[in-house]
């Protein structure tokens, strides 16, 4: 019986620790190219990271989404640091001296998104930052004039061609 009651008080305190957050980027910019970053809390040592970030676009977008953490010795680093973008998969991690990211990068249509990240602190005063970025998806009548443009950039190069 007692060891029920050691059990129940490891998850209390473990569960203390925990940070679980929501971070609102707002509303990409559909005018152009636009970006919105935040960065984090600080976290305490051994906290499990269980943040939402989230962001709207109001037009099709060429959308990007990273976390970045940087870290002086390696206790500092974020353990299984992971994202998912809700609805999409995964984010692509990588890992260089003294930083990881998280990344995802594609077409998104205008709604609102949700990326899920997790991980577990290994010193104190973690952090990372979360950023988005977005740029205007061309219209189908631009790639319509841009094909119209080389159709007559051809059709004048090869009368030149012919004429020498």
């Amino acid at each position: 019986m007692k060891l029920k009651f050691i059990a129940a008080g490891i998850l209390a305190a473990a569960s203390f620790s925990a940070s679980a957050a929501t971070y609102d980027l707002g509303i990409l910019d559909p005018s152009g190219s636009d970006t919105l970053s935040a960065i984090t809390t600080k976290f305490t040592a051994g906290a499990l990271v269980d943040d939402f970030w989230t962001f709207k676009l109001v037009t099709p977008s060429s959308t990007s989404f990273g976390a970045l953490q940087t870290f002086s010795v390696v206790e500092g680093a974020i353990q299984d640091f992971s994202a998912t973008l809700l609805g999409y998969g995964s984010l692509t991690n990588s890992t260089a001296a003294g930083v990881q990211s998280l990344s995802w990068t594609g077409p998104l249509a205008a709604g609102e998104y949700t990326v899920h990240v997790t991980g577990l602190t290994g010193l104190a005063k973690a952090q990372y930052l979360g950023s988005v970025s977005a740029l205007p998806v061309p219209e189908p009548e631009t790639y319509g004039m841009l094909l119209g443009g080389l159709a007559l950039v051809g059709f004048a190069a090869r009368r030149a061609r012919k004429a020498v």
